[in-house]
């Protein structure tokens, strides 16, 4: 064989190669924007304090996802709206009808991030909601049934920081902070 087409051969088989590689790395370079976090699972690493974890965390950019072994998923950064119809009895034994709204949202920080995915990586919005109204609905009856009809229709804005400042505990412990949260309806019934 001619020296000069096993050159030509071997700069075909080289610039395949990059190519393949190449196709390779663009389809396995996975990018998230900052309303999301991107979770990468499959491979060991060390953190700064000598822990060692299987997982990385990619807030807001990108990075190169192994074929075959690590998975990537996506966790939503994105604020959710939780309405909160319902009936409570108060501290004075009158039924009370309120309609309130709550925004949450998982925290950005690492610590945040980190428990959230333990509580809702691979879940979807209606899923996260489902999981959230529970502890909202619970703190919404204990502050509510801990006062007095008269004083809920007074103020309802100080109600609704309470059951903000009550709720905010456990579900931060899910990775979840409260932006806000809202009583618009309180009615006797």
């Amino acid at each position: 064989m001619n020296p000069q087409y096993m050159m030509i051969f071997a700069i075909a088989l080289v610039m395949l190669c990059v190519f393949i590689f190449a196709t390779i790395w663009a389809a396995r370079y996975t990018k998230v924007g900052p309303n999301r976090v991107l979770i990468v699972s499959g491979r060991q690493r060390q953190l700064a304090d000598g822990t060692r974890v299987g997982f990385r965390i990619v807030k807001g950019g990108g990075t190169f996802v192994f074929p075959v072994i690590e998975t990537a998923e996506v966790l939503s950064l994105e604020v959710l709206s939780i309405e909160l119809p319902g009936k409570v009895r108060t501290a004075d034994g009158m039924p009370v009808e309120t309609d309130c709204l709550a925004q949450v949202k998982i925290k950005g920080d690492e610590v945040s991030i980190l428990a959230a995915a333990e509580h809702f990586l691979s879940k979807d919005e209606g899923e996260i909601k489902g999981l959230a109204r529970p502890v909202l609905e619970k703190h919404l009856r204990t502050v509510l049934g801990s006062l007095k009809a008269s004083e809920i229709d007074r103020d309802p804005e100080a109600c609704a920081a309470r059951v903000q400042t009550a709720a905010s505990v456990d579900l931060g412990n899910r990775g979840l902070g409260m932006i806000s949260f809202t009583i618009r309806l309180v009615r006797e019934g």
